[in-house]
């Protein structure tokens, strides 16, 4: 132990773990030890994994206080909102003066939603620290937010006056923006947001923070104009500051003008002749996707810091893995004298070459002695969103932000994934996190903001999202479908008719193809798909080369059962258009419901190789694929669906249900199983879950599981026939012998013969 303190003492906690873990092998109930593993595993970037040992320690008399209050923190960057609270709650009811666990018990209330109870703390840390920045900030958010927004206003105003009479420059400019963010973000307000938000800018015309925000304020409000000169004005007023460069640069390239951004980048590196001026123009080149100008740019990056060090060739080598010139990379990697740096290029090289595998272990060395670089907790996710892992991919995403929010794609892909998983709070919560950004994909991050919107149920923010998705260019059409879709959930589908018609875009017009295939979509659920039949019809007589109209006429005729119809309009789509997936997949419905099922799962994989990004398409093929018996090509297509979508639940169980029938891989198919279920509760899938316990010999929790998924859906002799089977291998042929009656009573099923001779063998 006195050579852990002594190591933890100079910061050298990964070197402790091993040596805690070694003291805690011999004597496990050791609290010191616990604790210390507890804060090396919170130091070197692996909250989640303290967890146990400073439960551990909270035990103990001597570390109760410490322990839990670093345990609170640990839940915290983990946003497991109620353990933050219990820990915290621990602390308080040894010391209920102690104000940092009355704060993170605040601030874990605030994250779980319990407002009233937030509001209660809140109230008693301002009462103690009348005149903070900070607590007034957490009181004015939980006020906020329990949508009290007469009170929200007088404390967002008594940050500001606070911090502008603190004199701090570190809150001072944020708290002057703190009214107007929230005139925006409350109150809707968004003249008054907009007076405040001209007051800072003129009062803070070069601070980072209001430039920043402020900018950010006028984009999102269409005035793009105003943003520009905000930044103008600051480099005008602040020549020598690089920082507000860049954020010119990045504002002009955000806004489509990738000329004029590197213009300002060039003339910054002619005026300030500085290594970062030219690092700030390699990055520039690495964004816009011209790897081979960025590699110039470190090159002179090179010459002016005399040679470079470890960081600017790593930089440099990470420039030759985006021109695909891994060998260079490699060399480099091995001449590095920082391991760390070798370690994470080599894992990126891996990533390259398509060994996921490799690159996570890669990661996985790299991190454990760089816990905070957000780099390499982003390739690490995207290694393992590779590997079919979401949930390690969640994990390192999430560290990713965390330890800095700007430097990566996390929130964007965070956002995504956690939307295709259902998880739609914190997907809108990345998405704007991802915005804030700066990120180049603003439309379809709204996109997803909507829809996340729309699943909440939150339709008035939901066509907010839709008037802020209009203002930025080219998102017009875009927003014209989603509020369709807004209006559909919100009212039905004649008024997601009624607002594509109140666009005021021309159906008839190419451009437009996405809104008339919405109105197509809006007309269909509403059971007039003749009359949309005819629409299209007439926008083919028009222009009788569109794929798109073709394509969209098929699957109208696939609805009315005019199958022949049908397939002559799809092959016309792709005469017209080779590339048109939806066209492909049209022909392959068709051979489907021809039983043609070689020609579909074949038609169904053209289509999947044309666009990646729709599920519905390996899925298709690899359900055909085990329909038509084959067992093996249905479960690489799975396993190609589990891969490349994180929140398809269908895939995972199917995987899972072939993995447990051929009785292999049962401990894979046990976790498909149960992310399925965690995605998606349903009888079916509980089903599954069930079926592979029991092939795991897992017969309780089989039993458990199977009754669940009975009592969900009891009309399902399948249902009943598993546990049925579950119950007499677990030495109860009464309730097996009534399950397995019960089954076959129900008529004709796919295991039903199968049952009669399970009962037979039951029978006295």
């Amino acid at each position: 132990m006195a050579e852990v303190r002594a190591l933890q003492d100079v910061g050298q906690f990964s070197a402790s773990i091993e040596e805690l873990r070694e003291i805690l092998a011999i004597v496990p109930d050791l609290p010191e030890a616990s604790y210390r593993l507890g804060v090396a595993l919170v130091q070197t970037g692996e909250p989640s994994r303290a967890v146990w040992a400073l439960e551990k320690a909270a035990e103990s008399d001597e570390y109760a206080i410490p322990a839990s209050l670093l345990l609170a923190s640990a839940h915290s960057a983990a946003q497991n909102y109620e353990a933050q609270v219990a820990a915290a709650s621990r602390v308080l009811e040894r010391d209920p003066e102690r104000m940092p666990a009355l704060r993170m018990r605040a601030m874990g209330y605030l994250g779980a939603g319990q407002l009233d109870l937030a509001l209660e703390d809140a109230k008693r840390l301002l009462e103690a620290n009348p005149g903070d920045y900070s607590t007034t900030a957490l009181y004015a958010t939980v006020l906020a937010d329990a949508g009290k927004l007469d009170e929200a206003t007088a404390a967002h105003d008594d940050m500001k006056r606070i911090a502008l009479e603190g004199g701090d420059p570190s809150i001072e400019h944020r708290g002057c923006m703190a009214p107007a963010l929230y005139a925006r973000d409350y109150l809707e307000d968004f003249d008054r947001a907009e007076e405040l938000v001209e007051e800072c800018v003129e009062r803070y015309p070069t601070g980072g923070f209001v430039v920043r925000e402020s900018v950010r304020f006028f984009e999102l409000r269409g005035n793009g104009e105003r943003a520009t000169e905000v930044i103008r004005s600051a480099v005008e007023g602040a020549p020598e500051n690089l920082s507000l460069r860049a954020q010119l640069a990045q504002r002009l390239a955000g806004s489509g003008d990738s000329e004029a951004a590197e213009q300002v980048l060039l003339e910054a590196v002619e005026s300030f002749k500085s290594a970062g001026a030219w690092n700030l123009l390699a990055t520039f080149y690495r964004r816009e996707g011209e790897p081979e100008k960025a590699l110039e740019a470190i090159e002179k990056v090179n010459e002016l810091s005399g040679g470079g060090g470890d960081q600017i060739r790593f930089t440099e080598a990470d420039v030759l893995i985006d021109l695909g010139k891994l060998d260079r990379a490699e060399k480099i990697a091995g001449e590095l004298e920082q391991p760390t740096y070798a370690v994470l290029l080599r894992g990126r090289i891996a990533l390259e070459r398509d060994d996921p595998e490799t690159a996570l272990r890669l990661f996985d060395e790299g991190i454990r002695n760089w816990p905070d670089n957000a780099g390499a907790r982003y390739l690490a996710g995207m290694a393992a969103l590779e590997l079919g892992d979401s949930e390690r991919a969640i994990s390192e995403l999430r560290e990713a932000v965390r330890a800095d929010a700007q430097a990566t794609a996390a929130p964007e892909v965070l956002a995504r994934v956690l939307y295709e998983r259902g998880d739609y709070a914190d997907s809108l919560r990345f998405g704007r996190a991802a915005l804030r950004r700066g990120a180049s994909n603003k439309i379809e991050l709204l996109v997803l903001a909507v829809r996340s919107l729309v699943e909440l149920e939150r339709y008035p923010e939901a066509r907010g999202g839709c008037e802020a998705l209009g203002r930025l260019e080219g998102g017009g059409r875009r927003a014209a479908v989603e509020l369709a879709r807004v209006e559909r959930a919100a009212e039905g589908p004649e008024a997601g008719r009624k607002a594509i018609e109140a666009s005021g875009f021309d159906l008839g017009d190419v451009e437009n193809e996405l809104l008339l295939r919405s109105w197509v979509e809006q007309l269909s659920a509403s059971g007039e798909a003749e009359t949309a039949l005819a629409r299209v019809d007439k926008v083919i007589a028009a222009d009788p080369e569109r794929a798109g109209a073709y394509e969209l006429r098929g699957s109208l005729l696939v609805q009315l059962g005019r199958d022949d119809e049908a397939r002559a309009s799809f092959e016309k789509a792709t005469q017209l258009d080779p590339e048109h997936a939806a066209a492909w997949a049209g022909l392959a419905t068709v051979a489907a419901r021809a039983s043609d099922m070689a020609s579909a799962v074949g038609l169904f994989d053209r289509a999947a190789e044309l666009d990646s990004q729709t599920s519905a398409y390996p899925y298709a093929s690899a359900q055909l694929s085990y329909a038509s018996g084959d067992a093996d090509g249905a479960e690489k297509r799975y396993r190609n669906v589990v891969r490349g979508f994180p929140g398809h639940a269908g895939a995972r169980n199917d995987l899972a249900w072939i993995l447990a029938d051929r009785g292999k891989d049962l401990d894979e198919a046990l976790e498909l199983a149960e992310e399925a279920q965690r995605l998606d509760p349903s009888p079916e899938i509980l089903d599954t879950l069930g079926w592979v316990r029991f092939k795991r010999g897992e017969l309780a929790a089989a039993i458990a599981t199977l009754e669940q998924a009975v009592e969900a859906r009891s009309e399902s002799p399948s249902i009943r026939y598993r546990l049925g089977l579950a119950l007499s291998k677990a030495g109860d042929p009464d309730r097996a012998r009534e399950m397995l009656q019960s089954a076959i009573a129900s008529g004709a099923f796919p295991e039903a013969a199968d049952a009669r001779r399970e009962l037979a063998q039951l029978e006295p």
